[in-house]
């Protein structure tokens, strides 16, 4: 191909696949417009042609299609109804609008709780038509109760207008009892519902208005200390007095305690399980009502506890529930050590745990003190307080302090003991007392768990401080815990019993002879576990098998000859319960030549032992060696045990 031919095919290329060329599409949307050219009929040297510059000329006046144009009309048609319908929406003459509607509220904008309170609600229509099936509605905030029956909560009041005319005005007047706590906001919500005429939409405007509760109904007040020691018992006594002019309705307590805090008793029962709630009832004007809340806090020095009670209306539907809250109020109370500290010593046992002791034996008491303090305590006086059911007045010998047997107190003061008048800072001293626990129950009805409780408190001057009291006392509380008193107690019967027993009487050297044994444990005043009874048998005593009841579980070890009877746990004697175990099992004597003209044991001491499960103390009881003369059978003489030929 000769090179001119050849260059243009090149150009013809590069035009074809040029960027600005047109695509191919519209080339063919646009052949029936294109010049009719001549071919040539012979390959010859055409004229020169910028193929480019061609294809540019050719399409210039198509370079916007068909559906470009249809795309930007429906742009401008779209703009141009928008615009129309805002106009006619905003400005037409028959078209409602919401801004159109004037709602005022009109009433005070502070207000004391629990008082009666009138706003008055004005509507106006400003739109050119009229108003259908207005309805109007005004919400209240909880807390709110309607004055013509001031028990039952109002929620929400609501208005059926009917229809509202092109500039017609309606006026309501809406009465209500708001409450809450002193200078809390409050908001009221008036709310229009209505329809237009050809249409079914529901059409809403709402407005709101604020009030500021400037007094509350109720005012409370709680007097407790500031500072306790962890321990000591206190009370929080809570006040709660009327600033209403109108009755107040089904008040409550409500009681948030802090952990470590142990609710004791109150004045007043509360009705809920968890002890927080009390019921008041109604409290006219001007009365005023307490709750005595008697407690104590357990925690480490310096920390700080919060008590929180709420007052308020009942709930309508849970009853131990607060509905409308007219106030709440707060108590911090600090744990602290206390200035002067108290140990108690029994018999020489310092150790803060309960003490074992016994019946009718005399337990020493010490009383010592520390002062904690950087400064004297002056007028100190220490108190012991005794109480429990083992506690018997005529037992106390108060030392040097005196007895106020009027309420079981040992009293010690600067008058009894001069070292009480003045305590030095770091100062430490001790009184002393004694006591005898006594059984004060009787053998048919012994008295359960006996035990005798010291409780220690001191008070005296120092420094005051706002609610501090005089005595934070880290209360020194001991107890004497008295052991159940057990007994074993064993005898040989021959002639009745449940086994028939045999051989001669008085018995016989190298003879056989049989006896039935009886095992009694008593136990009194607690209930008692790991109860067993052990003894040897003599070589010459056989185990016979026998025993009664055979639901007694008593087993014989060959190896050892002994003999024992696994008890169990047993119940105390009281209130007629059983507190008794009896057991009988048979054995048989062959006495050797040895034995002539002796008494010998059919069984060798007995021991019982068993855990006291109030006072977590062994117990033991034993029982003397049983021999062959016994006179626990009727049927045997004097002589019946002696061995004989």
């Amino acid at each position: 191909m000769p090179p001119e031919e050849k260059s243009k095919i090149e150009d013809l290329k590069k035009a074809l696949y040029s960027r600005s060329a047109p695509d191919i599409k519209t080339r063919r949307k646009l052949r029936f417009h294109d010049d009719i050219s001549t071919v040539q009929k012979s390959w010859q040297r055409a004229p020169e042609v910028n193929v480019q510059e061609d294809l540019n000329n050719r399409y210039e006046d198509h370079s916007m299609s068909f559906f470009t144009k249809l795309l930007i009309g429906s742009i401008v048609f779209c703009l141009i109804a928008v615009s129309a319908g805002a106009y006619l929406f905003f400005n037409g003459k028959n078209l409602v609008s919401a801004n159109n509607i004037d709602v005022a509220i009109t009433g005070p904008v502070s207000i004391p709780g629990g008082e009666p309170v009138s706003f008055d609600v004005g509507i106006t229509n400003n739109n050119s038509i009229d108003l259908q099936l207005v309805d109007m509605s005004v919400s209240f905030p909880a807390g709110t109760t309607d004055p013509s029956n001031p028990s039952q909560e109002l929620k929400k009041y609501v208005n059926m207008i009917g229809d509202m005319t092109s500039g017609k005005s309606v006026h309501e007047t809406v009465k209500a009892i708001m409450f809450g706590e002193e200078n809390t906001q409050k908001q009221v919500t008036v709310s229009l519902t209505y329809s237009i005429k050809g249409s079914s939409a529901v059409f809403t405007k709402d407005k709101t208005y604020q009030v500021l509760i400037n007094s509350s109904p109720i005012i409370v007040d709680v007097s407790s200390y500031k500072e306790v020691t962890s321990g000591q018992e206190f009370d929080l006594k809570v006040n709660i007095k009327s600033n209403s002019g109108q009755t107040l309705k089904n008040i409550l307590l409500n009681a948030s305690y802090p952990f470590g805090f142990v609710f004791m008793s109150s004045n007043l029962k509360p009705t809920s399980v968890d002890n927080t709630v009390w019921r008041i009832g109604d409290i006219p004007p001007g009365s005023q009502d307490s709750v005595t809340i008697h407690g104590k806090l357990q925690g480490e020095n310096s920390d700080v506890r919060s008590f929180r009670f709420l007052v308020g209306a009942q709930s309508s539907t849970n009853l131990n529930q607060i509905g409308t809250q007219y106030m709440s109020i707060q108590q911090d109370i600090s744990i602290q050590k206390p200035f002067i500290s108290l140990g108690l010593t029994i018999n020489n046992n310092p150790d803060s745990t309960d003490f074992v002791g016994g019946y009718n034996s005399p337990h020493q008491i010490s009383v010592s003190w520390f002062n904690n303090l950087t400064v004297p305590v002056t007028n100190a006086v220490i108190t012991i307080h005794l109480s429990g059911n083992a506690y018997d007045k005529a037992s106390i010998s108060p030392g040097e302090g005196y007895y106020r047997s009027t309420t079981d107190d040992v009293v010690w003061n600067p008058q009894t003991t001069p070292a009480l008048a003045s305590i030095a800072a770091g100062d430490t001293g001790s009184v002393l007392f004694s006591i005898i626990p006594r059984d004060l129950g009787n053998s048919s009805d012994p008295l359960v768990n006996p035990d005798l409780t010291l409780t220690a408190s001191v008070s005296g001057d120092r420094v005051q401080e706002s609610q501090v009291p005089d005595s934070l006392t880290a209360i020194a509380t001991r107890s004497i815990r008295i052991p159940s008193p057990v007994s074993l107690s064993g005898r040989i019967i021959r002639s009745f019993g449940p086994f028939l027993n045999i051989g001669p009487v008085p018995p016989q050297a190298e003879q056989q002879t049989t006896y039935t044994v009886v095992w009694t444990v008593d136990n009194v005043s607690n209930n008692i576990s790991n109860a067993k009874v052990t003894a040897s048998l003599p070589a010459y005593v056989r185990w016979s098998g026998n025993v009664s009841p055979n639901t007694e579980s008593v087993s014989f070890d060959n190896n050892s000859g002994t003999v024992s009877w696994n008890i169990g746990s047993m119940n105390s004697r009281s209130n007629n319960s059983s507190g008794r175990r009896s057991v009988a099992f048979q054995i048989s004597m062959l006495p050797g030549t040895d034995l002539i003209g002796s008494s010998p044991s059919l069984v060798g001491a007995a021991t019982f032992t068993a855990t006291d499960n109030y006072t977590n103390s062994q117990l033991q009881s034993n029982q003397d060696p049983l021999l062959t003369s016994f006179s626990t059978d009727p049927a045997f003489k004097l002589n019946d045990g002696i061995i004989v030929k």
